[in-house]
């Protein structure tokens, strides 16, 4: 996919969300309602083996994390999923992003099959709540989709940020200081372990319930995180986000982050904090997986529709990415 690629169908994508999902006017298309903290990261030396980035290498390095509920209305209850944005300062004043979700895959392996998702769950007027036969045959004509719609749907309910695990559905190459890549699969795991709860018990409490149980714990003690690289073996899929690789695959813990407070995009200076994952630096690299690439157009569009129109965002130097 070329980089132009990345733009052609990004609009229709955003607009086809708004339609499904509703327009909110000054928020995001997907994950509309997000808070922010503050922390910091520091790698550990298992991280050298695996990449030369900047910021895996030791240092302690700044961070803030957007943690988000799922969908588009910023007014709904929580939902299964639940998001958790990234963002590393670099000592050269650059940033890079790594975006995760508390569910483990995607529901769509091209840009086509998302799109073909999207028309399928269009209202039937204007205004209308989802096409949900749409969806049911888009589902049986899509079973790798339908496959990852059922997972979601079976899947708990955090009862607190500072307990869910976070997945990131694509994979990257992370290149060492000997240009040696390997393939993984990023995740944080929590310090505290992982809890769950039915959807429907925590779609009965308060909209902002996770961000006023974290805002709470954070006045009382850090919350952290260690980094887990899953690594590729010969064969598994890196262009999939509908798969998961096999169980046994090995896991290697590369550093902890440490959130401490609650902030804010005024505090940070960026009043659009566009979280797009495929802003990297020197020593990881993009597979070339389809829905990877074509995040970057789909999230400068929503960024554009919230921000009034197409800007400059603060905090975008000379980053690799494809």
């Amino acid at each position: 996919m070329s980089q132009q690629s990345q733009y052609i169908h990004s609009g229709e994508i955003v607009e086809k969300i708004g339609k499904i999902l509703g327009y909110f006017p000054g928020f995001r298309s997907l994950h509309a309602d997000g808070r922010l903290y503050r922390g910091v990261f520091k790698a550990n030396e298992a991280a050298k083996l695996y990449t030369r980035a900047v910021h895996l290498q030791g240092d302690e390095i700044p961070v803030t994390v957007r943690f988000s509920k799922g969908g588009g209305d910023p007014y709904a209850h929580f939902s299964s999923t639940v998001g958790m944005a990234t963002r590393f300062y670099l000592p050269d004043g650059c940033v890079t992003n790594l975006v995760m979700l508390s569910q483990k895959l995607f529901i769509a392996r091209t840009v086509e099959q998302f799109m073909d998702l999207l028309e399928a769950g269009l209202p039937k007027e204007p205004g209308g709540p989802i096409n949900k036969e749409g969806l049911q045959h888009f589902f049986a004509a899509n079973p790798n989709s339908g496959a990852v719609f059922k997972m979601r749907a079976e899947s708990l309910a955090p009862v607190s940020f500072a307990h869910t695990e976070f997945n990131a559905v694509h994979a990257f190459y992370f290149i060492n200081a000997e240009s040696r890549p390997t393939a993984v699969r990023c995740h944080w795991k929590p310090a505290l372990g992982i809890k769950g709860q039915s959807p429907e018990v925590l779609a009965a409490q308060p909209t902002d319930i996770l961000y006023t149980e974290l805002t709470g714990r954070l006045a009382n003690e850090p919350v952290h995180f260690d980094l887990e690289l899953e690594l590729a073996q010969e064969g598994d899929p890196l262009n999939d986000a509908t798969v998961l690789w096999p169980e046994n695959r090995q896991r290697v813990v590369i550093g902890r982050l440490t959130l401490t407070a609650p902030t804010t995009e005024e505090e940070i200076g960026d009043k659009v904090m566009n979280h797009d994952p495929s802003l990297l630096t020197d020593g990881i690299e993009p597979t070339d997986d389809p829905i990877l690439q074509i995040r970057r157009g789909v999230y400068e569009v929503s960024a554009a529709h919230r921000s009034g129109g197409w800007r400059k965002c603060p905090f975008t130097g000379n980053t690799s990415a494809s």
